[in-house]
């Protein structure tokens, strides 16, 4: 049911993590398609906004402060107007603000995590899918608009300046012309979801020995994330590597990352908002999956390949296991696995194979799984 006529000011509303607000775009390009006249604004949290700058599908981002009242909040949407709500999230939160927005039509998920009460709040209820990516979940609001929305790619904006700042960087710290780069993001603002620290330097060392690629390696700023980041360099850096690792270990902001990214060959890294930030650049992705499902939250679009581990009770969405935050789906995955996902998809950008493995693994030694995406993406 969508509303009589083109809504004047539309408000999509995701008050999640970064890359929940990141894979929210494609459902705001549909809608600028669909009304191109129209205003869209985003309500997201502090902290995530700098991953929807320079995107031209949006008139304005709002910021929701934890911090802050909540009534400036409020005071912002009643001063934005909207027509037209978009709840993208299944939280308490989501719902109130979009009824305290004041918009006549609200679109959201039912029932979600409050039952009954939430689908009072809304004029249109759709069914949570949990069963498809988080991107087809957010484009079931817009058709539920009666919008035949097609999924794009993800949104993700490069800035000039930014891309200017981090050229230099790289080059100030090694990173000569020419020389391909791999990103790695081996850690998790939640550590359940990250590699073990032994086998991640393990691949840089053959990445940067074998392939003779530059390794840039990154983190958030958290001070867990940086602890094992830092413990990961120190295992990684051996005397006189044929290419240099590049330490930009909780130094980027977000449009900085982006535009390291952006220059990468590959990216290599486990459950994480840069994994989708990479997979929005185009940039080959592997990815190491445990607890979450690649199912609904792999890296968007073809050409990716995602590495699992034959754990039956994977994916169970929980932090680690037996409430530990440290999952053995994860721990099973091994270096050489990791280098056989890595090895075709870096051969193909850099024209040139890889030697012989060193260490095969034993004739019908099941081990964990590595597997291309199937098709989930359009071009935009």
């Amino acid at each position: 049911m969508a509303p009589a006529l083109p809504p004047q000011r539309i408000l999509c509303i995701k008050l999640k993590h970064i890359g929940d607000v990141l894979l929210m775009t494609p459902a705001i390009r549909a809608l600028r398609r669909a009304w191109p006249e129209s205003a869209i604004a985003a309500l997201v949290p502090r902290g995530t906004e700098d991953i929807l700058e320079g995107n031209p599908d949006l008139n304005a981002v709002l910021v929701f402060d934890r911090g802050a009242g909540s009534w400036q909040v409020v005071r912002a949407l009643r001063r934005y107007a909207p027509d037209l709500v978009l709840e993208m999230g299944q939280g308490d939160r989501e719902a109130v603000l979009g009824w305290l927005s004041g918009a006549r039509h609200r679109v959201g998920y039912a029932p979600g995590r409050s039952g009954g009460w939430r689908r009072a709040l809304l004029r249109q209820a759709v069914p949570w899918n949990g069963h498809q990516h988080i991107v087809e979940t957010n484009l079931d609001l817009v058709r539920a608009l009666g919008i035949p929305a097609r999924a794009s790619g993800p949104v993700l904006v490069v800035r000039p300046e930014a891309r200017s700042r981090m050229a230099a960087r790289l080059a100030s710290a090694g990173l000569m012309p020419g020389r391909p780069m791999v990103v790695v993001h081996p850690v998790s603002r939640w550590l359940f979801k990250a590699w073990p620290e032994a086998a991640c330097a393990e691949v840089i060392g053959r990445l940067i020995r074998d392939a003779g690629v530059a390794v840039v390696l990154t983190s958030g700023p958290g001070t867990a994330e940086l602890e094992a980041a830092n413990r990961i360099l120190a295992r990684a850096g051996g005397p006189r590597p044929a290419a240099p690792i590049i330490n930009l270990i909780g130094q980027t902001t977000l449009g900085e990352l982006a535009a390291v990214l952006e220059r990468a060959a590959l990216f290599l890294g486990v459950d994480s908002a840069p994994m989708h930030m990479a997979a929005a650049l185009g940039v080959p992705v592997v990815a190491l999956f445990g607890p979450s499902g690649e199912g609904s939250w792999g890296p968007w679009g073809e050409g990716h390949v995602v590495v699992t581990s034959p754990y039956l009770c994977r994916p169970c969405g929980k932090d680690g296991c037996l409430g530990s935050k440290r999952s053995d789906c994860l721990e099973a995955i091994s270096a050489e696995t990791v280098m056989r996902a890595v090895e075709p998809l870096l051969s193909r950008v850099l024209g040139a194979p890889f030697p012989p493995h060193p260490f095969p693994l034993p004739p019908g030694e099941r081990g964990p799984k590595v597997s291309p995406l199937p098709p989930v993406g359009h071009a935009p």
